[in-house]
């Protein structure tokens, strides 16, 4: 028997913040959002979603969809608008200059109000005293995970704070590596930044230096990363500058080169392949493609993203035995909600013999234990 160096991976999805506060679902997230539009907003809203009664109150993403297509569309023809050939083409036809920049802006100023509905939500939910309390079990066993393991894992599919917040308390800001690094105050402003730079990360966290043996990926972004594109790089704020300085309304007001970077509504896997969370994606893939990590922690996670359910099948192949090496964490409390699960999971990640039971692990975050681990197929 080859020797098995402990390499987890957590993969962590909406159902662990759900843990810490209900008010992370996406049912409460899309009641107080649609519940705080009033007046031209809320009936543009409504319009653009195909009317009232096509508003998917129990998830937000669908209707982020419809707005996201809507926004992409509008962009597109206003690019060609603005153009020399769409300045003849309204001419040649006698058409008004519908001045679609005025109805982009109202598009954004929605996405930009479900950006600060969340971070309302996260700003009075992710505490410590609440992590302390609620989620007590689940981080003692991360901590103790990441102290005896040569190498530690942690992609997140919620783009929150909470991983973020538990990480930096419990294994501290030396051990850890979110691939940015500090560099200079943001222009014109005192805020801190941090740039995303996996390059400068590799100089400074190389493999002489051991003592950051985690790395944080947020696959689908985060609420404290915004993309730069007047000098076409991802940087990072301090989530409590973000409020201090009030980050997401001079953005606008001061015409800030900023956008937030988060993967929300459709097309989710192409997105993937944009900056910057190709980066993470690849690296996810990589070490799944090659069975680097021997034991797949995934914690609070749907398994409706086909392109992570992709690599999930990929690192699967690659071990020996994954049935030794994974652990599905859900919180399903009704016999038949866990039954359904369980065939849902199955059908989403097909193997023969299927997933058995004991990769399956109802209890909640807190009742996340250990496994015995895989090792790497040998080549």
């Amino acid at each position: 028997m080859r020797n098995v160096e402990n390499t987890p991976l957590f993969l962590f999805g909406n159902g662990l913040s759900i843990a810490l506060s209900l008010d992370f679902s996406l049912k409460v997230i899309t009641e107080k959002f649609i519940n705080q539009l009033s007046g031209i907003e809320k009936e543009f809203f409504e319009e653009i979603c195909g009317g009232n009664s096509q508003i998917n109150f129990d998830d937000f993403e669908v209707n982020f969809s419809v707005l996201e297509d809507a926004y992409n569309s509008l962009k597109k023809y206003r690019r060609f608008t603005d153009s020399v050939t769409g300045k003849i083409f309204l001419e040649k036809f006698n058409l008004i200059d519908p001045e679609l920049l005025k109805h982009e802006e109202i598009i954004k100023s929605l996405y930009e109000k479900y950006i600060f509905q969340i971070l309302g939500i996260i700003h009075g939910n992710v505490t410590k005293q609440g992590i302390a309390e609620k989620l007590h079990n689940f981080t003692r066993f991360l901590k103790y995970q990441f102290e005896n393991c040569k190498k530690g894992y942690v992609f997140t599919l919620n783009y929150d704070l909470l991983a973020e917040a538990i990480l930096l308390e419990d294994i501290g800001t030396e051990n850890l590596t979110d691939f940015c690094s500090a560099t200079h105050k943001f222009k014109g402003t005192e805020i801190d930044k941090f740039d995303f730079d996996p390059a400068l990360n590799d100089h400074k966290y190389g493999e002489d230096y051991t003592d950051a043996n985690v790395e944080l990926h947020h696959l689908h972004g985060s609420l404290s990363l915004f993309y730069d594109y007047s000098r076409n790089k991802a940087i990072k704020f301090k989530s409590e500058d973000i409020f201090f300085h009030d980050v997401y309304n001079r953005i606008n007001k001061e015409k800030w080169t900023l956008a937030p970077s988060i993967i929300t509504g459709g097309g989710k896997s192409l997105k993937m392949n944009e900056y910057p969370f190709e980066f993470y994606f690849r690296n996810l893939k990589e070490l799944s493609t090659y069975g680097k990590y021997n034991k797949l922690f995934v914690v609070g996670y749907s398994f409706r993203d086909e392109h992570i359910n992709e690599l999930i099948k990929r690192w699967m192949k690659s071990v020996e035995d994954y049935s030794k090496g994974l652990l599905i964490v859900d919180f399903k409390t009704n016999d038949s909600d866990k039954e359904n699960f369980k065939k849902f999971v199955r059908k989403k990640i097909r193997k023969n013999p299927p997933i058995p039971d004991l990769c399956f692990e109802f209890g909640g975050v807190n009742a996340i234990h250990d496994i015995e681990g895989t090792m790497a197929k040998e080549n």
